[in-house]
């Protein structure tokens, strides 16, 4: 076998391998990512400010104005049920909204 020939079929089996080796840890990560996740009714405070679309320092100002459900407690977590974000939310949606740009 020739110097060349050896490299080549070096560079073959080493390619092969990196190959492998990339399956393999795709794999993985694949089996890993199609575990089901469920659906979740409570978030936490930081979690519910952003399903809003708000700040958390917002958030706050809006649960203790009324315009946010307060949260239940569960255990020692403080939990945001989403369906009462939901229907507070669309309570903020139906308020006239002032805009300035309006004619």
């Amino acid at each position: 076998m020739t110097l060349s020939n050896q490299i080549s079929h070096s560079y073959e089996l080493l390619l092969a391998q990196s190959f492998a080796e990339a399956a393999q840890a795709l794999g993985k990560a694949t089996a890993n990512s199609q575990k089901p996740t469920l659906p979740r009714r409570g978030l936490s405070r930081v979690e519910a400010a952003q399903y809003i679309g708000v700040g958390t320092s917002t958030f706050d100002t809006m649960v203790k104005a009324g315009d946010m459900p307060k949260p239940v407690r569960i255990g020692a977590r403080t939990i945001w049920d989403i369906h009462a974000l939901d229907a507070a939310f669309d309570l903020l949606a139906t308020a006239e909204i002032d805009n300035p740009w309006a004619a």
